[in-house]
């Protein structure tokens, strides 16, 4: 099946057990590097069943890629999510009212608005992606993830796979836990490609600019070099455009249109450019022969450094992954995690307003309880969405949350929202500083990786700096 439909030659033996895990009907966590085919552990069962498959995805971006290669392939595929017209929704939730061999691709959201239709077509397989995103203990959380487990059950008896390739043994845990998966199969392959080299450079801000034009002169192209910030997006690919070399540029403060344009410029076979971004490009970037990943600036963790790093080199050729290394970015990242998690004044903030809606018996959306409260809406969603996830509020209709108990005891899991929120931002501050122990670390890369996330022996690699030095 892999081989007649997906040109697929040889499975690894990671992806045939949990293809056959799945199959038998076993709940499956699978943990496997970028690059390593996780899609495929989805796909080749979806085309064996009888029923559909609901792939939930973070990005609509990644949905609309896999639906393009799916079609392209003939495989019975829609996508379901925010940005449909009236008429087309209506043609795809036809199609899904028929039933069969199908893949559903759609958003958290959109499973959730949407799961009473679901569940009459019985779907045989729920494939949770990027299912890292459910874990506050994970680099990437997001609460819209959190609402999965339940709404599992509400689909009857789909078997559930989870699939990432970035989780410690402490996030896999928790995804378990989450997502009310019943004693899964976990396959997980070390965060370890063997034709991968890795190095770390330090070099002062100064001297970045410099150090990297001499990289990308040397390297050979296509390969994306990652920024922390716009700010320093923008300044690279100016400097490149200036030494008259083939870039170009992407951050979410570009317009839409211009993103696209520069991801089809760099997408394109014939082309060999340089791609400078922040992490807002990569998820789900199916190009085999970029030949080096470069972090101009030091990621917030290594579990996003593995992940973005792992895009160099899917076709197995010998590759690059080059950390450009100053300790004064670790204050970059300090900045971006205290934008990215609620702080607990802004926990209080919107609760003290979440309180004033409840004690008058109104259902309130996100939107005007961040607007209340003087706090940014992802904050509003965020403390929403862990509050409900506590018992204490419930979802009505459009999106409005009311309370499911007295005020006093959403007051109280608040206390302890607000607490466990601290917890979490001291798991940034080590996270950030692991990053930095990496960097600076005198032993092998891939086994300090490793290690990290939980192989208690791995070997030495052989070809990274340290090894190379050694």
């Amino acid at each position: 099946m892999a081989g007649d439909r997906f040109g697929v030659r040889k499975l690894h033996p990671e992806q045939a057990e949990a293809i056959e895990s799945v199959l038998v009907g076993r709940d499956t966590l699978v943990v496997l590097p970028t690059g390593y085919g996780k899609s495929l552990i989805y796909q080749v069962p979806a085309l064996l069943l009888d029923r559909p498959t609901i792939v939930i995805s973070p990005l609509i971006s990644l949905m609309r890629d896999q639906e393009r290669k799916l079609r392209q392939r003939g495989v019975p595929v829609v996508r379901i999510d925010s940005t449909l017209r009236a008429t087309t929704r209506r043609q795809v939730l036809a199609r899904v009212a028929k039933g069969g061999s199908l893949i559903i691709l759609t958003t958290p959201e959109s499973l959730e608005s949407l799961a009473d239709t679901f569940a009459e077509v019985r779907p045989a397989l729920l494939c949770i992606d990027e299912a890292h995103c459910i874990s506050e203990w994970g680099h990437d959380f997001r609460p819209s993830y959190l609402r999965l487990g339940a709404l599992r059950r509400v689909l009857g008896e789909a078997v559930m796979l989870a699939l990432t390739a970035t989780a410690t043994p402490r996030v896999r845990e928790d995804i378990v836990e989450r997502l009310e998966m019943s004693e899964p199969s976990e396959v997980v392959a070390p965060p370890y490609r063997s034709n991968l080299r890795l190095s770390v450079r330090l070099v002062r801000g100064d001297e970045k600019i410099t150090t990297a034009a001499h990289l990308i002169r040397r390297l050979r192209r296509p390969g994306i070099l990652y920024c922390s910030t716009t700010k320093a997006v923008d300044q690279v690919a100016g400097a490149l455009a200036r030494a008259r070399i083939p870039s170009a540029r992407y951050h979410g403060k570009m317009k839409a249109t211009e993103r696209a344009s520069s991801q089809r410029k760099f997408m394109k076979a014939d082309r060999r450019i340089v791609m400078v971004a922040t992490s807002a490009f990569g998820m789900g970037i199916d190009k085999p022969d970029i030949r080096y990943i470069v972090h101009y600036q030091v990621p917030g963790s290594l579990e996003q450094y593995v992940q973005e790093a792992g895009r160099a080199g899917r076709d197995g050729k010998r590759s690059d992954c080059i950390l450009l290394f100053d300790p004064d970015d670790l204050r970059i990242q300090e900045h971006l995690q205290k934008q990215g998690r609620a702080s607990p004044a802004q926990v209080r903030r919107t609760v003290d307003a979440l309180l004033a809606w409840v004690g008058e018996d109104k259902p309130v959306k996100p939107k005007d309880l961040a607007l209340s409260a003087q706090v940014p809406l992802t904050v509003g969603r965020s403390v929403l969405a862990q509050l409900e996830e506590l018992g204490l509020l419930e979802m009505a209709e459009r999106g409005q949350y009311t309370g499911r108990v007295p005020p006093p005891q959403i007051a109280a899991g608040a206390r302890d929202l607000a607490a466990r929120l601290e917890t979490l931002r001291v798991q940034d501050a080590r996270r950030l500083e692991a990053i930095a122990e990496y960097a600076e670390s005198e032993e092998c890369r891939s086994r300090f990786i490793r290690r990290y996330f939980g192989e208690p022996d791995p070997p030495e690699c052989g070809i990274c700096d340290r090894c190379r030095a050694s």
